[in-house]
């Protein structure tokens, strides 16, 4: 006792002249579920002398609470119809000088073994039955329907900000507290068709499993992060002093430096980059969950407290300790540690214990468990006075403010204000701030400058709105809003020309064969010009890829209003000779509609200056009227379209140098004026990609002249191109 007392003293004089002394109080036990159980957490938490209670206002998609978006709470006995929680909370808390902070579990839509019984529950509207996008449910890379909604998916996301922003908006509450703000842990989610789609198509991605794939990754902590800036925006416009604060991950040990923050399970695993929401300030409190046994992981519990205090970026820390964890004793330890001041000197803004119902735990290694009373007493003792929470100066005494706003089009797809470039420009100094639309259109900017702003929005570089200028206030929020019709993004949406896709030799439209070079023509196929320089070519080209059959092709050249690719070889495969696919040209978070387009030969022979691509066989000189082909001589000629080869070629790789050289799998043959001919080689160029290279012999009593040369490949015949013979 004696030593529990001198703990007690030396804990107390370390304590900050103002801290947060908080509580989770969660759905599984008592607490606020009647309100002869809110008056006595009252009291329970004048005992401990805190200041601020995190109430769980939403559980498994309902209420406790009445003006709500969501159904009330229905299943539990205690929970009386008609009994609003949250306001009673509110009406007895804040007279004894209690914070009430409403918590919500974001993802988390439903944990039962049956359908919710009320009819409007979102599950029953968009759980693992609904059809298409309707259906909202996270997906596991091994098809597992999470009983979490996936927050890439659009309607999501504005769905959930909703919920929470009406609550400020609807209760005189202080906070608004996030927690699952991030994807399942349980396997690797992320998965919703739907949401699959928008990755696919903002990161230029096809795989059907993107698997480790870093962009799928990154695309997934952006979904988290944007949620968590709309809620903080829409918050603290609705209401200027609400602090919004986040439950964040702190598994495994505590990570010494920003770098080994990347690899711990928060940013890596279920992708919620805390550290940076406190660094661009769209937290106000963040609340590590530091749930660690005092007496096997107390060093992961000091090494995470340190890194803690250390990235407050001028918002605030509360550690939050398991007290249902530890005994009594360990858990006064973790407090006094928590609330000592980091090796640099920086100190958090109070601690918040889960949780109020279960604070301590039965531990043949600690004391048994004792009445939860107890530990009211005892961390009551240890405070020793009552304290009034921190005062945020960036609340009560602004000097920065907000800026925030949504991208609305009529008409057109959706994802049309799905992935904006969003330019906020300072008036004063034209120093500019760089954001994106989310999958709502929502976009948003925290602590600018006081000042004289306005706002671009762009598309593939091109600008399609410019706002009118407005002031941005200290505390306050500035709404932009952006309406545009669909017709607005002509400039930019990527179109298909009335005769869109012809043989890059011939400029013969129609049927086009596997493995042929192509032009395709149109408006907007690409933000900038940009041609291949490495081999084997790439499917990808200033930020623009061509989908064939949902498959990127090899890009030789693309720019605005031109691309040249390869049809891949896979088509004939699928299709057979004859057969119709469909093209999609995508960039900058925007594709074409689709076009189908048919697959059959169309052979064209390419041309070199005003002539034919023909060549001398012994010095590659060009066949041209000054430097004519001879009788018995050996020519090259070179063409595309000549279909499948054998051994068979590999899409955008050039032809073999070596044997065995890939021959074209259809018969060739060639007419030179009446003359037919058959072909020494015929097959891909070596060194080339989708260039044919035939060899023939001119005739040695071939008349001089110019005369008429034609390819054959499977009966299907070039156009004719003239050859100068002499």
């Amino acid at each position: 006792m004696r030593q529990a007392a001198l703990l007690l003293f030396l804990a107390c004089a370390l304590l900050p002249a103002a801290q947060y002394r908080a509580f989770w109080a969660d759905a599984f036990h008592y607490g606020y579920k009647t309100p002869a159980e809110i008056d006595r957490m009252v009291e329970d938490l004048l005992t401990a002398k805190a200041n601020a209670i995190f109430m769980e206002v939403r559980h498994r998609g309902s209420a406790y609470y009445l003006k709500s978006l969501e159904p009330p709470v229905n299943w539990e006995r205690e929970y009386l119809p008609g009994f609003d929680a949250l306001q009673y909370l509110i009406d007895k808390a804040h007279p004894r000088g209690i914070e009430v902070h409403a918590w919500f579990p974001v993802t988390p839509l439903w944990g039962g073994a049956a359908p919710p019984t009320a009819p409007q529950h979102v599950y029953n509207l968009h759980g693992p039955s609904a059809p298409g996008s309707e259906m909202w449910m996270t997906v596991s890379s091994a098809g597992t329907v999470s009983n979490s909604v996936d927050p890439g998916h659009p309607a999501v996301l504005k769905y959930l900000a909703d919920v929470m922003v009406h609550v400020a908006e609807n209760y005189d509450i202080d906070g608004v507290h996030l927690d699952y703000i991030r994807y399942p842990e349980t396997a690797d989610y992320g998965y919703n068709p739907t949401a699959l789609d928008r990755f696919r198509r903002l990161f230029n991605r096809v795989a059907e499993s993107p698997g480790a794939d870093p962009a799928f990754g990154e695309f997934r902590r952006r979904q988290i992060t944007e949620l968590v800036r709309q809620v903080y925006l829409r918050s603290v416009a609705a209401k200027p002093r609400i602090k919004v604060s986040a439950a964040l991950i702190t598994w495994g040990d505590g990570p010494r430096t920003d770098q080994e923050y990347l690899s711990k399970d928060a940013y890596r695993r279920v992708f919620q980059d805390w550290r940076s929401w406190l660094e661009e300030g769209i937290l106000d409190l963040g609340i590590p969950m530091n749930y660690f046994r005092d007496t096997t992981n107390s060093g992961f519990f000091d090494r995470w407290g340190e890194f803690e205090k250390n990235r407050q970026y001028n918002r605030g820390i509360l550690v939050g300790p398991a007290i249902y964890l530890n005994s009594i004793p360990n858990s006064v330890s973790q407090v006094r540690r928590a609330l000592t001041p980091s090796s640099t000197g920086n100190t958090p803004l109070g601690v918040c214990f889960y949780s109020y119902a279960s604070t301590n735990t039965l531990d043949a290694r600690e004391l048994p468990t004792v009445p939860n009373a107890e530990f009211y007493s005892a961390i009551g003792e240890f405070f020793a006075q009552p304290d009034t929470p921190p005062v945020l100066g960036w609340k009560v005494r602004p000097s920065l403010g907000h800026v925030m706003g949504r991208l609305e089009v009529t008409g057109g797809p959706a994802w049309l204000a799905d992935g904006a470039a969003v330019r906020l420009i300072n008036e004063d100094d034209r120093s500019e701030s760089l954001g994106a639309t989310d999958s709502s259109g929502f976009f948003g900017f925290v602590d600018r400058r006081p000042g004289l702003y306005h706002l671009r929005i762009e598309r593939a570089g091109q600008v399609l709105y410019r706002s009118i200028q407005q002031q941005v206030r200290p505390g306050l929020v500035t709404v932009f809003e952006a309406r545009l019709r669909a017709d607005d993004f002509g400039g930019v949406v990527p179109r298909f020309a009335a005769e869109s896709l012809v043989n890059a030799a011939s400029f013969q439209p129609g049927p086009q064969s596997a493995g042929a070079l192509v032009s395709l023509f149109g408006r907007n196929l690409a933000p900038r010009t940009e041609a291949a320089a490495t081999l084997p070519l790439p499917t990808e080209l200033a930020g623009t890829q061509v989908l064939v059959r949902g498959r990127p092709a090899p890009l030789l050249y693309v720019s605005p209003g031109q691309i040249n690719f390869q049809i891949p070889y896979f088509l004939a495969l699928l299709l057979g000779p004859t057969g119709q696919f469909p093209v999609v040209v995508r960039h900058s978070g925007m594709e074409s509609e689709p076009l189908t387009f048919t697959l059959g030969m169309s052979v064209g022979i390419f041309r070199f200056g005003d002539g034919p691509a023909v060549f001398h066989a012994g010095d590659f000189r060009a066949v041209t009227p000054a430097s004519p082909a001879r009788p018995g001589e050996y020519l090259a000629l070179y063409a595309t379209g000549l279909g499948l080869t054998t051994p068979m070629a590999e899409d955008g790789r050039p032809g073999a140098s070596q044997e065995p050289l890939n021959r074209t799998a259809t018969d060739t043959l060639l007419t030179l004026g009446n003359r037919m001919l058959i072909p020494t080689y015929s097959g891909l160029a070596p060194g080339l990609v989708g260039v044919y290279q035939v060899n023939f012999q001119v005739p040695a009593d071939l008349a001089a002249g110019r005369t008429r040369l034609v390819l054959l490949v499977g009966g299907v015949a070039s156009p004719a191109v003239e050859v100068e013979v002499r």
